[in-house]
């Protein structure tokens, strides 16, 4: 992959190294395309997030961005409740299709989460993210 594509899970606010909280889904990678959907969290900064990036080199030019990243801000109340209700022995396998991995995918998608701008200080800022929250329901972890 082009190294300008390659994908970054550094904090958008401070830019540190962040953990992988979640595996949620994740394509690739491949030369041309990947894609992923996953909670990190920066403990410097004492935040969560949800975050999707998706690189396509198979875009038409002009039709949309090569490289596109959503993200939603959690709280850490929300990263301590999905590692303690993640109903799923292996969280961070970005490929288990169990009914805790779909949920969280399918939630994910539904949130409508803000995307961020590609160039300019707005990529790089929590300011106008979308705030996302973590409920459990029957026993299975969801984003609302």
């Amino acid at each position: 992959m082009n190294k300008w594509r390659t994908p970054s899970d550094n904090c958008l606010i401070c830019h540190g190294e962040q953990e992988v909280v979640i595996g949620i889904r994740e394509r690739g990678p491949w030369e041309r395309q990947h894609n992923y959907s996953r909670v990190l969290f920066c403990a410097a900064c004492d935040v969560g997030e949800l975050r999707s990036f998706d690189y396509d080199d198979f875009v038409v030019f002009g039709e949309e961005d090569d490289v596109m990243v959503w993200s939603a801000v959690l709280v850490t109340a929300d990263i301590d409740r999905l590692r303690s209700a993640f109903a799923c022995p292996a969280p961070l396998d970005h490929g288990c299709e169990c009914a805790q991995h779909v949920l969280a995918h399918e939630t994910s998608v539904r949130l409508g989460m803000k995307r961020l701008p590609e160039y300019g200080p707005d990529r790089h800022s929590p300011a106008g993210r979308t705030t996302a929250s973590v409920r459990v329901t029957d026993g299975l972890a969801e984003f609302c």
